[in-house]
């Protein structure tokens, strides 16, 4: 067994001589040092330290502060059909139904969300919402004609959808001839000259009342000041009255259906980019109306490997928009029932899911019974909430079934507590149990 010296390499040649002649130490190499990196000197992964060996601290660079939540929605905020969640103080936008933006909890559908209208029977109730929803955008258009606040997108129908949709509710008959009185008042003429000189004499009267209390009207109350800083949020639409003028292509835009969902998402994306080009705080309505209804859609579209990618592309535009789109859907239950598995991913998808189930046949017959004398009380289905926007994301179990109903009038889309009414009895049955029984 051979040892060998430390100085001998293992590969064979014999070890450098150190100091050997025509050689330079490591120190004197330029840019080398005969000792290992010095940790002070800036190596890797170090921070040098001021004040050895003349070498400076690197300074810090200013890092860009976050925007705040307030100055990144400034801008949505001064649009009139905006207004803060009651929940979230998220920016939100009504539905066209003030019913329904109170059981939403956020009084609206936040931007950035989407609702998804399911209805059982034959009917066609969730269409008066969207219409609604519809109408609400343009007649936000119509409050200042220098300004466009709003643009809808309306996807699968054609453009004589927009002919039904309802107009502005001008008040009963009473209300309309008050209203008239008021604008002929407010017109100089000598009669009315004479009513402006007797109300001045009553000024003094006035003054009196408010200083002892007389008036029972608080301007400054909660509800007041709610309806003036939004009186322009929402608007009362009339079912039988049509939207008069209609709308025009600033304010609408219609797209067909295809059987490539990426050319729908394209297009609506275009038009998106477009609006907002003349606005960036313009509020984008996007509408679909008879979701994956055999009249619109090919059956061809209503496979899972369609809609589901194409409701998927739908939330990416939600989400990359989301402080100036919303979303608003319908779709039949008696085509798609609750327990197939497309349904319960489309409830998945959407952020929010209020259910629309008619009355049956006996149920309307007994209302109409109990509420024969006052017409005006007629109920015509439940209205289910099963999933709502934001609060079901966080894990709130928002669900509730049979505590409210709604009714289509002719003021407007109604959903009010619900409660089993109670049928009176008739004469006849009253006379038979009053009478005496001889046993």
């Amino acid at each position: 067994m051979s040892f060998r010296k430390r100085s001998e390499i293992i590969g064979g040649g014999p070890a450098p001589a150190r100091g050997l002649p025509g050689t330079r130490p490591i120190s004197q190499i330029p840019g080398r040092s005969s000792v290992g990196p010095n940790p002070l000197r800036g190596g890797p992964n170090v921070r040098s330290i001021p004040g050895r060996d003349g070498i400076r601290s690197p300074q810090p660079q200013p890092q860009p502060q976050p925007q705040s939540k307030k100055e990144e929605f400034e801008p949505i905020i001064k649009n009139i059909s905006i207004r803060p969640s009651l929940i979230t103080s998220q920016p939100t936008i009504s539905t066209g139904v003030s019913d329904l933006d109170k059981i939403l909890l956020h009084q609206g559908l936040p931007l950035g969300n989407s609702l998804l209208v399911e209805e059982s029977s034959t009917t066609d109730f969730s269409s008066v919402i969207l219409r609604a929803f519809t109408s609400q955008g343009i007649i936000h258009n119509r409050i200042n004609k220098d300004e466009l606040y709003s643009h809808v997108i309306v996807v699968g129908v054609p453009s004589q959808w927009a002919n039904d949709l309802p107009g502005l509710y001008k008040g009963s008959s009473k209300e309309q001839k008050k209203a008239k009185i008021v604008e002929n008042e407010s017109k100089i003429s000598v009669s009315n000259l004479s009513t402006r000189q007797s109300s001045t004499r009553n000024e003094n009267d006035l003054k009196i009342a408010w200083r002892y209390g007389l008036n029972s009207k608080s301007p400054e109350s909660e509800d007041s000041k709610d309806i003036t800083s939004y009186e322009n949020y929402n608007h009362q639409f009339d079912i039988t009255q049509k939207l008069s003028p209609g709308p025009n292509g600033n304010e609408i835009s219609f797209i067909p259906i295809s059987n490539n969902f990426m050319v729908v998402i394209s297009q609506i994306e275009g038009i998106i980019k477009n609006q907002l080009k003349s606005n960036p705080s313009k509020i984008i309505r996007l509408v679909i109306p008879s979701l994956l209804n055999p009249t619109i859609y090919n059956p061809i579209l209503s496979t899972p490997t369609f809609i589901i990618p194409f409701i998927h592309s739908l939330r990416a535009q939600l989400r990359k928009y989301e402080k100036n789109l919303s979303l608003i859907a319908s779709i039949s239950l008696e085509l798609y029932p609750r327990d197939s598995s497309l349904t319960s991913t489309l409830e998945n998808l959407f952020d929010s899911v209020i259910h629309l189930q008619p009355f049956n046949q006996a149920m309307s017959q007994l209302i109409e019974r109990a509420y024969k004398n006052e017409p005006s009380k007629i109920q015509q289905g439940l209205v289910n909430i099963i999933k709502l926007p934001v609060l079901s994301e966080k894990g709130l179990m928002m669900i509730h079934e049979g505590e409210y109903a709604f009714k289509n009038g002719r003021k407007k889309f109604e959903i009010e507590d619900w409660g089993i009414p109670v049928e009176d009895v008739g004469k006849e049955e009253e006379q038979q149990t009053t009478k005496k029984i001889d046993f």
